[in-house]
């Protein structure tokens, strides 16, 4: 599969080429084998307000929407709103960079048909993404 990264707001910075790396990485730690395109695009948090009341009937603001669809050449959407984990990072003290590439890997998850309805739901998804983040940060891997 390939991924196609895309910067499409300015609420907050993107870089591109680290999230792609990320994405990359972690969809060949998960194994994803299926041929086609998975567009993952940063957006404004209101534009992604718009989408999940549009699509989920939910009206109000989230991070990150994940559609799936059957057949090639586009697979799926991921869309991510960079403030949402802007504003997360600095609640909760973390490096803004770090909860963004969280965010991508949520959305794979997402991709993936993970739910996080629940509160078990969430601690599966939680351990998924730590698992993935930890992996990314080794610094013995030769991949990185």
């Amino acid at each position: 599969m390939t991924v196609r990264v895309t910067n499409a707001q300015r609420e907050a910075p993107v870089s591109t080429v680290r999230m792609t790396r990320l994405a990359r990485r972690a969809i060949r730690r998960l194994r994803i084998r299926t041929p086609g395109r998975l567009a993952i695009t940063f957006v404004a948090s209101r534009r992604l307000r718009t989408l999940n009341r549009r699509f989920l009937r939910r009206d109000r603001p989230t991070d990150v929407l994940s559609f799936r669809y059957d057949g090639e050449p586009i697979v799926g959407d991921i869309l991510i709103a960079p403030a949402q984990a802007r504003a997360y990072a600095r609640r909760h003290g973390i490096p803004y960079a770090e909860e963004l590439g969280r965010y991508v890997v949520h959305g794979l998850l997402h991709w993936l048909g993970h739910e996080d309805r629940t509160a078990a739901e969430q601690r599966r998804m939680r351990v998924m993404e730590d698992r993935l983040l930890a992996q990314r940060a080794d610094p013995r891997r030769a991949d990185r």
